[in-house]
């Protein structure tokens, strides 16, 4: 199979797989929410900064790494070798975590998390640090052989025990008279996190074992060293802002007037409903970024500058439209998926507001994924630590005065800022084209004509006799795909007078 068939088949794959994925997540979140409602969900998501460092620490690096040299890798027992020295690593480390977060579990929700109620959480949830840091460098192997099979159905087989396990559960913990907590979400990624443990083992018992030697092993490791633990330093250290920045945020809102339950509140419909909303289609970014930063690297080392500049300006141009249409999307559909589907109202309002940031989240993903193609690792990560520091800038000062708000907003400023640092410096290393017109101009004009098209099939349905939330459900799914379709169009025939990118 030629490389670009590799690439395609592998974006498909991993973007399908990840669409899926993410789905299923939100229909997780929504029955979650329902079940142990919005205080709930902020009490759960509190637990994540902690829980997303312990795992940066664990496999921040690794999965990279590992995917690079058995990409490398000439022979298929160098790629097992590979494959088994990560999980050596990953794994003493991973245990070594679980076991700290599991005994010092109540000094870090006291002084670090500032909320003891999070002590059984943490302590549950560190059991998942060994599975998440397993199946990571399984992925990784994968990938690194080119084949997207294994990673993303794995992905979507957990998604599916979690969606299951959390139905049975609340079913039997309402039947049995059980408080609904979110220790019913601990359990669940518990089991989910097994689950894919065991899709991953049964996939490697398919692999061909070899024999190895104890300084294969120990070479293997610190090859595998030497380049993880700058990409794990990286990784913790922009993990290490999120999460001060996450744990501020119900600090914060505190000291704006809200009572401990009502910022808890609005941190769970935040962080546990609009956000992920938003994020939900940059699943489509995160995976073609994925297979094209390998791409980028290979042409820029081969000096192929057309190349490079071309998969740059095609990248660029399908996140702007990609952007722009779910701005159209979310603010058209905002207050629907946040009353309606969620059945919190102001999940809707920061669904709304966080509509705009869907073109410079895109951006940032894509434009990120080109400078480390570049092997501009450094200064994506000083982008990202300048956009963290506008976020946090926002939260302790302004968040006091105006509320949420101000948080929305140094999200916004953060994204923007980070894009055009990254576009400036991809623009200084290859010169590429931007074209206001195709990228900016035409998708906004065909977004304004979807959405008219779609406001008038909305309003001939909704002169029906029929009432009712199904009837709701039913005009908001004709209108959306109405939207989509009309869109789809208008992009099919921009397509058709754009050249192929070089890939």
């Amino acid at each position: 199979m030629s490389l670009k068939k590799q690439i395609i088949k592998g974006t498909l794959v991993l973007t399908l797989a990840s669409l899926l994925s993410r789905a299923l997540g939100f229909l997780y979140r929504i029955f979650l929410s329902n079940l142990i409602g919005a205080k709930g969900m902020g009490i759960f998501q509190l637990i994540f900064p902690v829980l997303g460092f312990c795992v940066a620490l664990c496999c921040g690096g690794i999965q990279i790494a590992v995917s690079r040299f058995v990409a490398e890798s000439k022979n298929a027992s160098g790629k097992y070798m590979i494959l088994l020295s990560s999980i050596i690593m990953s794994l003493g480390l991973s245990v070594t975590t679980t076991l700290f977060l599991y005994y010092y579990a109540s000094p870090i929700c006291l002084h670090i998390i500032k909320n003891e109620e999070c002590t059984d959480l943490i302590k549950y949830a560190a059991f998942t640090i060994p599975l998440t840091t397993f199946h990571s460098c399984v992925s990784g192997y994968y990938l690194g052989l080119k084949k997207t099979f294994v990673p993303a159905a794995s992905s979507v087989f957990e998604q599916i025990v979690k969606i299951v396990s959390v139905y049975i559960m609340g079913l039997v913990w309402i039947q049995q008279g059980i408080k609904l907590s979110p220790m019913i979400a601990i359990y669940t990624m518990i089991i989910s996190e097994a689950g894919g443990f065991i899709f991953c083992t049964i996939a490697l018992t398919a692999e061909k074992k070899y024999k190895f030697k104890i300084a294969e092993l120990f070479s293997s490791i610190k090859k595998l060293f030497s380049v993880s633990y700058i990409l794990t330093i990286n990784k913790i250290m922009i993990t290490f802002l999120g999460c001060f920045e996450a744990i501020l945020v119900p600090i914060v809102l505190k000291k704006s007037g809200l009572s401990t339950n009502d910022a808890l509140s609005i941190y769970g419909v935040l962080t546990g409903m609009a956000i992920p909303v938003i994020t939900f289609p940059s699943s489509i970014n995160t995976s073609v970024s994925t297979m094209i930063l390998p791409t980028i690297a290979d042409a820029n080392t081969s000096n192929q500058k057309d190349r490079v500049k071309k998969t740059t300006e095609v990248s660029i141009w399908f996140s702007l439209v990609m952007g722009i249409f779910f701005i159209g999307i979310f603010s058209f559909y905002g207050n629907f998926i946040g009353g309606t589907i969620f059945g919190h109202p102001e999940a809707g309002e920061y669904i709304r507001t966080l509509a705009w940031l869907c073109p410079f989240m895109y951006l940032s993903i894509t434009m990120g994924s080109i400078l480390h193609g570049l092997g501009k690792t450094n200064i994506a990560f000083l982008h990202n630590v300048i956009g963290t520091s506008i976020r946090l800038f926002c939260l302790w000062f302004v968040v006091p005065k105006v509320g949420i708000t101000g948080y929305l907003w140094g999200l916004l400023g953060s994204e923007l800022i980070v894009s055009l640092l990254h576009g400036y410096q991809i623009h200084k290393e290859i010169h590429f084209n931007f074209d206001v017109k195709m990228c900016i101009i035409k998708p906004s004009i065909w977004l304004t004509l979807s959405l008219v098209i779609g406001k008038l099939l909305q309003t001939i349905l909704g002169y029906a006799s029929f009432t009712g939330k199904v009837w709701g459900l039913f005009i908001s799914g004709v209108t959306a795909l109405s939207i989509l379709a009309v869109f789809l169009y208008f992009l099919a025939r921009q397509i058709k007078d754009m050249r192929k990118p070089a890939i």
